[in-house]
């Protein structure tokens, strides 16, 4: 750790930046940096100047880190001005949510500090995050393989602070078992989507009936269009892999190429194999036409997208 630097911690995984963060104050009092840490929103920019660029009486080293000053534009328009003035003893942390890489601002600090994104994690790092809940599970003193780890996650989905979440509650009980998580952790709306996706292949109409239930009561009319949004996403991968299992390609594959959880993949494979192409097809128009009604009608989008689902679900099942 260095004085007269600034770095910026940036992107959506707020999870990788807090980690990140803390390891540079962890770096920082083993270097001798005082942590200091400053509110943007309480700042002038003569306070900001002092701050960053005068000399403590209290230290000679202070690591101070300061969140979303991007909201502060006051000092933020001015930052390629002030941040080359930056004490010899100061090491400067700025971690935002988000930066626009089309700014002004941004191309003439890009320049001059330290830049660091976090993007958001997609199915394509499903397995870094088995490795990582393994990894976190063993700290806590719980023992999780790899299959459990993979359902943990298509339950909770790609989001590590739920993955971490989900593993103390498992923790206190004891036991990773799917048992165990399908009982005491919350399913995450991405995970039901495919969960109804199943009963609905199924034909399960009780099921899928208990379960639109406690959608309509716990998410509102926009967890609808999400809802919707994820159904879709899984049609699309039950579409390509059906593509993909008549010219000879494997499972493993596929998820590659769409960017999806394999392992979710591979739980479709039974149902691509009893479904006819034009059976696929009319599910596909089905879901459009629905897509369509929702955007250009007023509508109740629970009420339509269950009654299309039971009434996939009941059209499969008498066609068994």
């Amino acid at each position: 750790m260095i004085g007269g630097k600034t770095t910026i911690l940036y992107g959506d995984n707020s999870y990788e930046r807090t980690a990140q963060l803390a390891k540079m104050k962890i770096d920082a009092e083993k270097s001798g940096f005082e942590i200091q840490k400053s509110n943007s929103d309480e700042l002038s920019k003569s306070d900001f100047v002092n701050l960053i660029c005068g000399v403590s009486l209290l230290s000679e080293k202070r690591f101070v880190y300061i969140r979303n000053l991007s909201e502060n534009s006051e000092i933020w328009q001015n930052l390629a001005e002030i941040l080359p003035r930056i004490s010899t003893d100061v090491h400067l942390c700025l971690v935002e949510d988000k930066i626009d890489k089309r700014s002004v601002v941004y191309k003439a600090i890009s320049k001059i500090v330290e830049l660091y994104e976090f993007k958001n994690l997609t199915a394509r790092d499903s397995k870094n995050l088995a490795e990582f809940a393994r990894l976190f599970a063993k700290k806590q003193g719980l023992s999780l393989d790899n299959k459990t780890a993979n359902f943990l996650i298509s339950w909770v989905g790609i989001d590590e602070w739920r993955i971490r979440d989900a593993i103390e509650k498992i923790a206190l009980i004891g036991e990773a078992s799917e048992q165990n998580i399908r009982e005491f952790v919350p399913q995450n709306i991405e995970s039901n989507a495919f969960a109804i996706i199943e009963m609905m292949f199924l034909g399960d109409i009780l099921k899928l009936q208990e379960e639109f239930s406690k959608l309509k009561i716990t998410d509102s009319e926009d967890g609808a269009f999400r809802f919707l949004g994820m159904i879709s996403t899984q049609i699309f991968n039950l579409v390509a892999l059906k593509i993909g299992k008549n010219i000879g390609k494997t499972t493993a594959e596929i998820a590659k190429e769409i960017g999806a959880n394999t392992w979710a993949l591979g739980k479709m494979e039974n149902f691509v194999q009893n479904l006819s192409e034009s059976q696929l097809a009319e599910i596909v128009s089905k879901f459009a036409q629905v897509d369509e009604i929702i955007k250009t009608e007023s509508v109740d989008p629970w009420n339509l997208v269950e009654s299309t689902i039971l009434e996939i679900a009941s059209k499969l099942k008498s066609q068994k």
